[in-house]
């Protein structure tokens, strides 16, 4: 592997330090009057590559929603990390959804443009793509090149998820070579392969300046993603206070959580039918005690949700639990009841 692809892929396996923070600041207000170092990183890529367990990873918090479904991120979210006298702000975005995929899952429609929103907003911009699968691992998904190509002036790097699923590392260079259309940081990518790519069409993106290998489930190679942001951060007035960690209220983070939950549970398009609402919040100096209602097409419905002897809908309150309970850094009591819909 040349001396440009060996400094440019970074794989490391190190753990990300625990930013210890409270939600709300008590003088939010001072934070725009101190200049540190900023940047703002839009995270976008196509449905299920893993841009929100990726942040999370990052600032130790499940406070994207994730699950192993597509559409989980429905609007755009923040969540923001403060070290070294600098922050990183995420921007996760929903991944590309065509017309067709609207209409099937019931997305709403601001979906639609929470990505281009945080284009606008990005300092830099990080794609996710996941090599895992072999129908597109060769290919950037269409709607991404669009994005990158309206952002073209914005710096963007790529990062190359779930590399702890291939069977054979040797894929790696040919796949970097087709998502970079053999171009890495303004220089060839130097290889068997690439005369042969002169009659091929561009699938990929050619204005990419770095590149990094991870396993954002695991956490392998996120710290160097980390320390590539913080490295690169400008002088500016800070855009939330220090120990602010996402511009979501608890409340929505609640009902975010309990919905990913549903869609890792649940098979095929049931849980895209389902609505969430938060009925109680009340957050104690020891704990946060919350109640929320999912609202099921009709009885026979959250009947087969819930499970022989409500052991599934155990399960779902258990794990909702323990992800709320990382996220708030504070012990959580959930109360999840199941509500058949009332039909007019």
């Amino acid at each position: 592997m040349c001396t440009l692809m060996l400094c440019s892929l970074r794989v490391t396996y190190s753990k990300a330090l625990v930013l210890r923070s409270v939600f709300y600041s008590s003088q939010p207000e001072q934070a725009n009057k101190s200049i540190s170092k900023v940047v703002n990183v839009a995270i976008i890529g196509a449905p299920n590559s893993g841009k929100s367990t990726l942040i999370n990873n990052i600032v130790e918090r499940k406070i994207c929603a994730a699950s192993n479904k597509v559409h989980t991120t429905t609007r755009l979210v923040r969540a923001m990390c403060f070290q070294n006298d600098t922050q990183i702000i995420f921007l996760d975005t929903p991944g590309v959804a065509t017309e067709k995929e609207q209409k099937r899952y019931k997305l709403p429609e601001s979906m639609m443009n929470a990505c281009t929103k945080s284009l606008r907003c990005a300092d830099v911009i990080g794609v996710v793509h996941d090599i895992s699968n072999k129908w597109t691992k060769d290919y950037l998904h269409s709607d991404v090149l669009t994005m990158l190509n309206s952002a073209e002036n914005t710096p963007s790097f790529l990062i190359i998820n779930k590399v702890d699923r291939l069977e054979s590392k040797r894929q790696l260079l040919s796949v970097i070579r087709n998502l970079t259309n053999g171009m890495l940081a303004g220089n060839p990518v130097q290889g068997p392969e690439t005369q042969s790519r002169k009659n091929r069409k561009d699938r990929g993106y050619s204005h990419f300046s770095d590149i990094f290998l991870v396993s954002a489930l695991n956490g392998d190679g996120v710290k160097d993603i980390k320390e590539y942001l913080l490295s690169n951060a400008k002088p500016a007035f800070l855009q939330y206070a220090p120990d602010e960690w996402t511009d979501q209220t608890p409340e929505s983070l609640i009902v975010e959580a309990v919905r990913a939950k549903f869609m890792d549970f649940l098979a095929q398009e049931l849980p895209y039918n389902l609505k969430t609402e938060l009925e109680y919040y009340e957050d104690r100096e020891e704990k946060i005690v919350c109640s929320v209602a999912v609202e099921c097409p009709s009885e026979r419905v959250a009947r087969l949700i819930s499970g022989a002897g409500g052991g599934r809908l155990q399960q779902i309150k258990s794990q909702t639990r323990n992800d709320l309970t990382e996220l708030f850094k504070k012990p959580v009591v959930i109360s999840i009841q199941l509500k058949a819909r009332v039909k007019p």
